[in-house]
């Protein structure tokens, strides 16, 4: 429904009269009258839509000459002048849910300018969240600065060419909107800049620039600030200006050899040291020993370095520690500190701080002011490839909606397996007590949401199913189950079907039936010794060896060699294995060899085999299948079919913590 709002101002006119006092003699007082007076617009309205945040003004100018411009006032306080003649204004992002006035004038061209006319609205308004790109803010000049400019060179590669973000600066900052961007990354890197927000360059400090921010914020908006950006955190309203980052640098610096990155392994006091090395925004990268007293991860190597560290001394707040000043400092600003100096084994200082939502601040921040994250370094970056990856990592990580959880499902009937109970109680603990999971069953299966889960594992491993998915059982194979699952990959939503799921497959139109796993196990099985994993190395002819042992699925996991031919990931030691097997026998379904089975599956199903048994090293089995999504398919299938993927075998399982991280870094790739 469109809305017109006119409102007539008062329009007070001074009309001079003449007295006669000598006949036919001329009026120069009317003369003078008309001179100081100025026409004003007539006819003013606010033309929009309800539901949406775009207003037009629309009026008409004055029809006496000399008029130059436009100035058009927002609650009596925010003025706009236009340098032209025109009849309309398009408000981007009117306020809502509030009384709003707009005043229009005309300007002249001898600097008068003429009284208003007043527009007021209200627009009923609900935010509506949901933007999946990413947006970065950079101040107007970013070309001052190689490394602002290398960083958004990037970005633009990376999303703004693949349409996955854009990039705004002061004069732009209209285009941030929450109901497009879920994100914004803050970039600034500057020589000379002085310490304090409002010194920022560029029109990053305005009140323009400040404002959207705060709105975005308010709005569920999530702010990802590097360098000499985490001062915002004190702009926006996050914490306050008496803990603002104090660890400061802005000189040009010099020529330095050594290998900087960040620690994420807080503390050296025994039960109070807190290790976020497997933490999201760390996914996939090195974590590197031998540089110093412990393992780090690596953002730049020898050359140019600036020093601009832009960081939180935790010692000079006058925090008590209770036990440590990290924890008081955590606890106090609802924080976590994931990464200090590389060399930094107490509590000294905080460099990555990830700032949570609060009931008063719904955006959450992510903080990056190690001077190790450096985008140019004079040369050739050794670790620019990890520099990346992490910021590709804290990108993904502050889209993520604070809402967002991931799902699992299981049969109705989940308890009657050891297997299937052991994976929920994890699950469980993992995501579900901590707000980050949900736990469906078919009977719940309404409640799988894209809009809030944007992945969800589908777990089941039974004794005694029959093949084919129509058998699975407790419910898993009913209609309402598989209905919502289709229209939920057809929304996008990602899937990790395990063991017997992974025949969901064909349920849900990802692969057709004739290309089902056929490789299946469903006995009780028994006491076996050996060590079972994954294979990540593909293939054994020269040319045509595909080595996924560095993919995100196997991050932080150790690579064992001495077992087999090849060195595996190991799921399960000595126990009662169920050999329950549901995985691609690659020989079966008649593909002819170009170059080899393994990668005709792959181009025919648009699929990538991470895995196999840990013992083979040809072509003929896939057990752990990556299923990238299509133009007719958008949701990601990762498909676990390996027997070894095994959650109890009867008593205590050496690699539960690699099976563990395994299914957490699966869960994290599709998320």
């Amino acid at each position: 429904m469109n809305r017109v709002i006119k409102i007539f101002a008062n329009r007070t006119m001074v009309i001079g009269c003449c007295m006669l006092v000598v006949a036919l003699s001329s009026c120069s007082d009317v003369d003078l009258l008309d001179a100081t007076y100025s026409e004003t617009v007539r006819n003013l309205v606010a033309d929009y839509t309800n539901g949406s945040r775009q207003v037009t003004l629309r009026w008409e100018n004055p029809t006496m000459q000399g008029q130059s411009g436009i100035q058009i006032i927002k609650d009596n306080t925010d003025i706009t002048d236009i340098d032209e003649v025109v009849n309309s204004y398009l408000i981007k992002k009117a306020p809502t849910n509030v009384d709003v006035a707009y005043t229009v004038k005309a300007r002249y061209n001898d600097g008068r300018v003429s009284e208003g006319q007043t527009v007021r609205f209200n627009i009923a308004y609900e935010v509506q969240k949901g933007g999946n790109k990413v947006a970065m803010l950079v101040p107007n000049d970013y070309t001052a600065s190689d490394d602002e400019k290398d960083a958004v060179d990037w970005f633009q590669k990376n999303y703004v060419n693949t349409g996955k973000g854009i990039l705004v600066t002061p004069a732009t900052i209209d285009n941030l909107d929450i109901e497009q961007q879920a994100a914004c990354w803050v970039m600034c890197d500057r020589i000379g800049v002085q310490h304090g927000w409002q010194n920022l360059p560029g029109n990053l400090a305005s009140t323009e620039t400040i404002n959207a921010l705060k709105s975005f914020c308010e709005d569920g908006g999530n702010l990802f600030l590097t360098n000499h950006a985490t001062q915002l955190t004190v702009a926006v309203g996050r914490i306050a200006d008496a803990y603002a980052p104090g660890i400061f640098g802005n000189g040009e610096g010099g020529q330095n050899n050594d290998v900087w990155g960040s620690q994420p392994i807080i503390g050296n006091a025994e039960g109070q040291i807190y290790d976020h090395s497997g933490h999201e925004i760390y996914r996939g990268m090195n974590f590197v020993s031998g540089l110093y007293e412990r393992s780090i991860y690596c953002f730049e190597g020898a050359g140019i370095k600036g020093d601009h560290n832009c960081m939180w001394d935790l010692n000079a707040y006058g925090l008590a520690p209770n036990p440590n000043v990290v924890k008081t400092w955590e606890e106090l600003t609802n924080s976590t500190v994931l990464g200090t100096w590389n060399h930094v084994v107490d509590y000294c200082c905080a460099g990555i701080v990830d700032f949570a939502p609060t009931t008063t601040f719904a955006g959450r921040i992510l903080a990056v002011g190690l001077a190790a994250y450096e985008w140019n370094i004079g040369g050739t970056n050794e670790y620019q490839g990890q520099l990346e990856k992490f910021t590709s990592n804290c990108l993904s990580y502050v889209s993520q909606s604070a809402e967002s959880k991931v799902a699992m499902l299981v049969p109705n009937d989940y308890t009657s397996s050891d297997d299937e109970k052991d994976a929920v109680a994890w699950f469980r603990k993992t995501y579900v007590d901590n707000g980050t999971g949900i736990l469906l069953t078919p009977a719940t299966i309404d409640e799988l949401d894209i809009e809030q889960n944007p992945m969800c594992w589908v777990m089941c491993d039974r004794i005694g199913v029959q093949h084919g998915y129509q058998n699975l059982p407790g419910d898993l194979a009913s209609a309402e189950v598989i209905n919502a699952l289709k229209a939920y990959t057809a929304d996008g939503g990602n899937l990790l079907l395990t063991n017997h799921a992974t025949q969901l497959t064909v349920a849900v139109g990802r692969i057709a039936e004739a290309y089902a796993p056929g490789i299946f196990g469903n006995g009780e099985g028994g006491q076996n010794n050996d060590i079972w994993g994954s294979q990540p190395i593909i293939g054994n002819a020269e040319g045509q060896i595909y080595d996924h042992s560095g993919h995100d699925i196997y991050w932080g996991m150790d690579f064992v060699s001495g077992l087999y031919e090849r060195s595996i990931y190991c799921f399960e030691g000595a126990g009662i294995k169920g050999d329950h097997n549901c995985m691609w026998d690659l020989n079966a379904y008649g593909l002819a060899p170009n170059p080899n089975v393994v990668k005709t599956w792959e181009d025919t199903t648009n699929s990538t085999v991470l895995g196999t048994w840990n013992h083979v090293v040809d072509y003929c089995c896939a057990g752990i299948v990556d299923f990238a999504p299509t133009t007719t398919f958008p949701g990601r299938v990762l498909a676990v079919g390996l027997a070894a993927y095994e959650w109890n075998i009867g008593g205590t399982n050496d690699y539960q913590s690699q099976l563990e991280r395994f299914t957490a870094n699966c869960i994290s790739y599709l998320k």
